[in-house]
């Protein structure tokens, strides 16, 4: 491309006085040592901004042309069964953190008192942060590995530093059974767009090839 030089002496500059701006003491340093009339250093900055333009410039083409539909995510869901299988126990996890003692009990009283699919519980998550989490045992020290293995529907406190977390089971899950699909699909349409994005890119290259031929 006829304009990826001029677009680099360009973006040399400014990376230059951006760096003299923020006083990034590093950058100046080398600079004063005049390392960056050094050849070898000065083409590998060419060639590191060089793919920098055109990464921006492929990425600028493909917005808005590659897209994942429910469907696709299905189907790849029932194709690749098998890559969804669990490697060893897991617990799935509400974990409520950064607590005082008196809201801890509190939390913990109503999830053991209520259904998980109740108003009361659905009013303790609205009101307080809480992360729901994949617990695998293996990667859990004995001890809690033991308290959260126990059974299900249950919850316990842990206390450190005078801070306390509020831990409730909602399930366990046997290795080697198969992870439910809403649990996975993030990860799904994670894999069909950085594929289908390959492609695109893959195309875009071979287009502009043919208009401006190749290195």
């Amino acid at each position: 491309m006829r304009l990826l030089p001029i677009i680099t002496i360009i973006i040399s500059c400014g990376l230059i006085e951006n760096n003299k701006k923020n006083k990034n003491p590093l950058f100046v340093a080398a600079q004063d040592a005049g390392f960056l009339r050094d050849q070898q250093v000065a083409s590998d900055v060419e060639r590191f901004n060089k793919k920098i333009v055109e990464a921006k410039y492929i990425e600028s083409l493909m917005v808005g042309r590659v897209s994942v539909g429910i469907s696709e995510i299905t189907n790849y869901y029932e194709t690749n069964k098998n890559q969804f299988k669990r490697l060893d126990d897991e617990a799935l996890v509400l974990i409520f953190e950064q607590l005082d003692k008196s809201g801890a009990i509190k939390i913990k009283n109503v999830l053991d008192r209520n259904n998980f699919d109740s108003e009361r519980v659905s009013e303790v998550m609205q009101k307080n942060e809480y992360r729901r989490v994949f617990l695998k045992k293996n990667s859990l020290k004995t001890g809690m590995s033991e308290r959260i293995f126990k059974t299900k529907n249950k919850s316990f406190i842990t206390q450190e530093d005078g801070v306390f977390v509020v831990f409730y089971i909602i399930n366990l899950f046997k290795k080697g059974t198969l992870k439910d699909l809403v649990d996975v699909s993030d990860n799904i349409q994670s894999r069909i767009l950085a594929i289908k994005k390959l492609k695109l890119k893959e195309q875009i290259i071979d287009s502009l090839s043919v208009i401006y031929g190749t290195n």
